[in-house]
């Protein structure tokens, strides 16, 4: 197969991933638009990415929290978590625990949150009233409309560089100064980070993954939508045949097994302590006990 059948066959792949699980549950994969554009990367980016080596092991050996949208946040007290060190993403400027205290970190990576739409307009605009002290990460291509529409502080803003897919099974190292691969679900993306960042435990909160068990609308632990008014992002994921949804369950999972087999080489360790939930790839501890050893 030539060069130019090989990257067509990449860009159908893609488009055929992107379509089955666009608008799905803050899924973050590399949209079919942006697909040409992140194969490659210019000196400017690369430049920007490189910034992240301040990052490299700034936690080394620290525990740490990556908090999901799931259900399960609901029952699950987060108080405790005053002072930890935290990593969120999407959403959830939504919980009223904001209010308390705020994310160390917070990770957006799907691209429908930078098409420049009045209602991702709308979405930054709440996110900056909540949230005010915390280092945000990003994909390096939404550089552009952040700063054409002020989306997010360029002074907390880091760039990351996405290429190919966690899926796939072949990185070997994540590095945040160099391309890193792209995420199925956006909590993926903190958990690298988290790893880059030298923490270890690493605890998982709020990812019930549990989609296949409760078909129709996305669940949160907010009722409503995660974007309101958006003509895509509907959060409605019963438009979708059974099999799509298959599909990308599995690519979900291969991309934890693929974040797990770099976490037990570089002898970091991650535990699920959402309660319930699905995702069975990481050992489970109970959430409440982490605060009494």
């Amino acid at each position: 197969m030539g060069l130019g059948n090989k990257f067509g066959f990449l860009l159908r792949v893609i488009n055929h991933v992107n379509h089955k699980i666009s608008n799905k549950i803050d899924k973050s994969i590399l949209d079919i638009e942006n697909s040409p554009r992140l194969l490659t990367i210019s000196k400017n980016e690369r430049t920007l990415i490189k910034k992240n080596a301040v990052f490299y092991n700034c936690h080394k050996g620290q525990r740490c929290f990556i908090i999901g949208n799931g259900p399960s946040l609901k029952s699950q007290d987060l108080a405790h978590l005053a002072g930890e060190i935290t990593f969120a993403m999407s959403g959830f400027w939504k919980h009223p625990i904001v209010s308390t205290w705020q994310p160390k970190y917070y990770f957006i990576a799907d691209p429908v949150f930078f098409d420049g739409s009045d209602p991702m307009k709308d979405f930054f605009t709440r996110l900056s009233i909540k949230i005010k002290k915390t280092e945000f990460f990003v994909p390096v291509y939404a550089k552009k409309t952040i700063e054409h529409d002020s989306l997010l502080p360029q002074e907390h803003i880091h760039y990351v560089h996405f290429n190919r897919s966690l899926a796939e099974g072949s990185v070997r190292k994540i590095d945040f100064t160099q391309t890193i691969p792209g995420v199925q679900s956006t909590s993926q993306f903190p958990i690298m980070a988290a790893m880059y960042m030298g923490c270890s435990p690493i605890y998982l909160m709020g990812l019930d993954h549990n989609f296949l068990a409760h078909r129709g609308q996305d669940q949160h632990f907010y009722p409503e939508k995660t974007i309101e008014n958006h003509p895509r992002a509907d959060g409605d994921t019963s438009k979708f045949s059974y099999k799509s949804d298959l599909e990308a369950m599995l690519n979900l999972w291969k991309g934890y097994e693929t974040i797990k087999m770099i976490a037990d080489r570089q002898h970091i360790q991650i535990y699920n302590a959402t309660e319930g939930g699905m995702l069975d790839v990481f050992l489970r501890v109970e959430y409440e006990k982490i605060f009494t050893r």
